[in-house]
């Protein structure tokens, strides 16, 4: 697992894994746009969502960057704008039919915050404001569509894990070169 970088670092480093990772793996870079900061207002309207202020860890992300498109696949972390979008309102009430015919709780129903989410996407990330603790963090909940698949105690956690991942990833990719192309 990485150390604990500050929280610049951390998204530059990861935005650098993304761009080596397409380069090894599609021999071509995407783009993984991250958003300009929040203001303080935009920050108020997710709070206002949430019904609690933000974690401090996703709090200081979006005064850093008002989301990050295909973070992962289509998937991406969502603008302030993005929770208002048509796509993500349709996304979330198809959820809510899964949870029903599955006969699962549903996390949005219950004052959880999505972060993460894409239009063809199976993950989602969102916030369990259930799981808060007295430094104002909460469990970032990782889903494949209803199946929780991991919880992070913050989001700085959930960013270091896809740091690793990709890591573990781009090791992959490089091994799979023979020694001449790599060079």
């Amino acid at each position: 697992m990485s150390q604990r970088l500050p929280l610049p670092q951390l998204v530059e480093q990861l935005a650098q894994a993304l761009r080596t990772y397409d380069q090894l793996a599609f021999d071509e870079e995407y783009e993984h746009r991250l958003g300009k900061p929040c203001s303080e207002r935009q920050i108020a309207a997710l709070e206002k969502k949430l019904g609690k202020p933000l974690p401090p860890s996703y709090r200081a992300f979006l005064e850093l960057h008002n989301g990050w498109a295909d973070l992962s696949g289509d998937a991406k972390l969502l603008a302030v704008e993005d929770h208002r979008a048509e796509w993500v309102e349709e996304h979330l009430e198809d959820l809510a039919e899964i949870f029903a015919d599955l006969d699962q709780e549903n996390p949005f129903e219950n004052g959880g915050l999505v972060v993460l989410l894409g239009e063809d996407s199976n993950q989602l990330l969102y916030i369990d404001p259930h799981a808060a603790r007295s430094d104002g963090e909460m469990d970032f909940v990782a889903l494949d569509i209803t199946t929780e698949e991991r919880r992070f105690p913050d989001f700085t956690s959930f960013l270091t894990h896809k740091l690793d991942l990709l890591r573990v990833m781009i090791d992959g990719a490089k091994k799979g070169i023979p020694k001449s192309d790599a060079e």
